[in-house]
């Protein structure tokens, strides 16, 4: 097994927390009375499709964080294969919703604090991920770089086209 350095143990963590408060989120939305996709009526059971394509996308992120978060910690090049992409994934998601805030209010306000604090910590568990010494201890070839790349464009992909 290999000795990871506090940078790759960041970006696990990282990932690992992201996933599970994302699966608590989505958690309380399913338990909530907000949550319109499932409904029983007349009695059968009526699925809204969307939100099925949503609640899919959602729940197939959480599981692919939390394998990679796991992985990552563990030293395995899954981890850094599913984690690079839900990390740069998740931090075009923080970045577009801060630029649509900034365009909102236009100017600074204390509210934004908290979307550059994110944005921070995950420009930086990226860039830990993306150093040499990490890539070798993942061992990230050309071909795991290619695949990884793929992830990203499916990542996305499913974020579009599922909703």
């Amino acid at each position: 097994m290999v000795k990871l350095s506090w940078k790759e143990k960041y970006a696990g963590i990282l990932v690992l927390l992201i996933s599970i408060v994302y699966l608590l989120m989505q958690l309380a939305s399913v338990f909530s009375n907000r949550s319109s996709s499932y409904a029983i009526q007349n009695g059968s059971l009526v699925i809204n499709k969307n939100e099925l394509f949503s609640d899919l996308r959602t729940y197939s992120l959480i599981l692919a964080g939390i394998i990679a978060g796991w992985c990552l910690l563990a030293g395995r090049r899954l981890g850094w294969m599913l984690g690079v992409p839900i990390l740069l994934f998740i931090t075009t998601v923080t970045g577009a919703m801060t630029v649509e805030q900034a365009m909102k209010l236009k100017r600074f306000d204390n509210s934004m604090i908290g979307f550059f604090v994110a944005l921070f910590l995950l420009v930086w568990a990226i860039i830990f991920l993306l150093l040499p010494s990490a890539r070798q201890k993942y061992r990230v070839s050309k071909g795991v770089a290619l695949l990884t790349l793929l992830l990203l464009i499916g990542l996305g992909g499913a974020y579009i086209y599922l909703q």
